[in-house]
């Protein structure tokens, strides 16, 4: 063999060397291309499973939420008619003791008329107190309940011991 046939023999075989692998290279490129398209599909198709659970979730928390605002609306309407049904009644008392205050004397006079100021006092304090029911937030309800609580039981003591 010659000199000029063995160098163009080593060309061919390092130009077939180079062309084998250019082509396992592309072959691989692709492959690694398909590899993360099926990646980038299946992580598309999870996000969209985990954002459907997340509404479905949220969806049934909101529900849960609008039954318990509804419950807890509904506990403090009743507790508001309640006292209101009370404090009409306990109203009449203070009137029959307003009216006795008027027709007594001396000590009995004075002493019913002293009980009714703070009577009246303790009334207008739960009045309030009253109103606060109405706009009391359920994080709120325990504290102003015992506050209106307290201040009912103390204004039908002092009628009831006024009478």
């Amino acid at each position: 063999m010659t000199r000029a046939s063995i160098v163009a023999s080593a060309g061919l075989a390092l130009t077939l060397t180079f062309a084998v692998a250019c082509d396992k290279a592309s072959d691989e490129q692709q492959k690694a291309n398909a590899a993360q398209a099926e990646a980038n599909k299946k992580i598309a198709e999870a996000n969209g499973e985990a954002a459907e659970k997340a509404s479905k979730a949220q969806g049934e928390a909101d529900k849960k939420i609008a039954v318990a605002e509804g419950d807890f609306g509904k506990r403090r309407e009743d507790y508001r008619h309640k006292l209101q049904s009370d404090l009409v009644d306990l109203d009449k008392k203070i009137e029959l003791l307003e009216a006795k205050s008027k027709t007594a004397t001396g000590k009995t006079k004075a002493d019913l008329d002293a009980n009714l100021t703070a009577i009246r006092a303790r009334r207008a304090s739960f009045a309030a107190d009253l109103k606060s029911i109405e706009t009391a937030t359920a994080v709120q309800w325990d504290d102003t309940k015992a506050r209106v609580d307290k201040d009912w039981t103390d204004l039908k003591a002092l009628v009831d011991k006024a009478a």
